[in-house]
């Protein structure tokens, strides 16, 4: 599967997550965030290599870490989403 745009990108990770699209207004919301976190990595990119850090794997050396840590966060965001957590 792949996905071209940001949006596209936005949309083909919330329907895995979720089964089903964003609706406009998600959309919209996690475009901004993703808007703000690469501002604020693109800011302070020790920061985004600090997020990026975490973890047993090792980041892909080619993919630009601010933008990496920019997706990670609305990745983060999609991941706790109430329809996507497991609830007793």
């Amino acid at each position: 599967i792949e996905a071209a745009t940001r949006e596209e990108r936005i949309v083909l990770g919330f329907r895995l997550a979720t089964a089903r699209p964003p609706s406009v207004e998600e959309l919209s919301l996690l475009r901004r965030l993703l808007d703000r976190q690469l501002a604020a990595y693109q800011a302070d990119p020790a920061s985004a290599a600090k997020l990026l850090a975490v973890g047993e794997s090792p980041r892909n050396q080619k993919l630009d870490v601010t933008e990496l840590a920019a997706w990670t966060m609305v990745a983060n965001v999609i991941l706790n989403l109430d329809e996507t957590l497991t609830k007793s």
